[in-house]
């Protein structure tokens, strides 16, 4: 084998990668949006194919054993879908994805066809095979895992007549099609669920969510299962503490957190940059609690929707997912 050919496997096989990983600009710009609160499968079928399929002919041909043999079926399905995808808009800064989604399937091709698979990995040192392998399972595990959750993810527990309801803290004018929307039904009245809403926070009753898993990334962060007089209070500017002051030496400023934009007692808490938690009243002493956040605008760039699905998008759901269930288990508890 050329050193042209030992070098041209990495560099086609990131390219596959982040290419795949590029593919998570078309959610992330709404584009399968077809009204609020509604979703088009076709074109969640489309960008999910392309994303996943790309990623999986990049680890192929890495030299991920168990889809190394793939990497030219799964390059073509990929292209065609996420050509299928973009064409289907016509938006001209997406036009080079679809030179790409041309493209990459056939210097695919080429590749594996011209250079043996024995000769594409034979000389590597077995713990790089071991680690390779090990790395490139995790990142297609959790590609995969964070793509097809997302049709779900992003609605969870939430109606579409609530999609289309506005509510306090909506952004002027409001983009439905960016936004991700939550929601729990909750065992008591609004003044209950309000007591543990307004207690957020890393200086206050934490985040109701896995504390144990915000400690293990260095956050100071322990649930509280009490409501306490101190805490009940919030107002416009006060700020809704993220981590401890110094987190990673100041990475992320000196004390990361949410302002408070609006603090409407039993009604909404509504933090800039998270999003809005409302209360809404229900028969029989039951409430609604719903969180709608904006969480990318209709020009983000590629590589940032990438980093933004990839890296934020489904530890965000889980953490808000458990800290909605955690306040209705808490305010549903019988009091003395």
């Amino acid at each position: 084998m050329t050193r042209w050919h030992a070098l041209m496997g990495p560099l086609l096989g990131t390219a596959l990668v982040l290419h795949g990983l590029g593919n998570t600009v078309i959610p992330l710009r709404g584009l399968d949006a077809s009204a609020t609160g509604q979703w088009m499968p076709a074109m969640t079928l489309l960008y999910a194919v392309a994303i996943v399929g790309f990623v999986v002919a990049g680890l192929g041909v890495w030299g991920l054993g168990s889809v190394s043999r793939t990497a030219v079926p799964a390059s073509w399905i990929a292209g065609v879908a996420g050509m299928l995808a973009k064409l289907a808009y016509g938006i001209p800064d997406l036009w080079l994805g679809i030179a790409f989604s041309a493209a990459l399937p056939l210097l695919t091709t080429l590749y594996v066809t011209t250079v043996p698979h024995h000769a594409r990995h034979s000389q590597r040192p077995p713990i790089w095979h071991w680690l390779g392998a090990a790395a490139g399972t995790a990142l297609l595990v959790w590609v995969t895992a964070s793509t097809v959750v997302w049709p779900w993810a992003r609605a969870w527990g939430t109606t579409h007549e609530e999609w289309l309801t506005a509510l306090p803290g909506d952004r002027a004018p409001r983009t439905p099609h960016l936004e991700i929307f939550h929601g729990v039904t909750i065992d008591a009245p609004p003044e209950v669920v309000w007591s543990w809403l307004v207690q957020l926070g890393q200086d206050r009753a934490g985040f109701y969510s896995y504390d144990w898993l915000e400690r293990l990334f260095g956050s100071d962060i322990h649930n509280a299962d009490e409501v306490r007089p101190e805490w009940q209070t919030r107002q416009p500017g006060d700020r809704v503490y993220a981590t401890q002051a110094g987190y990673l030496g100041g990475l992320f400023g000196e004390r990361p957190g949410w302002a408070v934009t609006m603090a409407e007692p039993n009604r909404a808490l509504v933090l800039e940059t998270w999003g809005a938690f409302v209360l809404v009243p229900q028969p029989e002493g039951r409430t609604r609690l719903l969180v709608r956040s904006t969480i990318s605008h209709d020009r983000i760039p590629v590589w940032a929707a990438a980093l933004n699905f990839t890296v934020f998008e489904l530890p965000h759901f889980i953490m808000q997912r458990r800290m909605l269930l955690g306040i209705k288990a808490r305010a549903e508890r019988p009091t003395t």
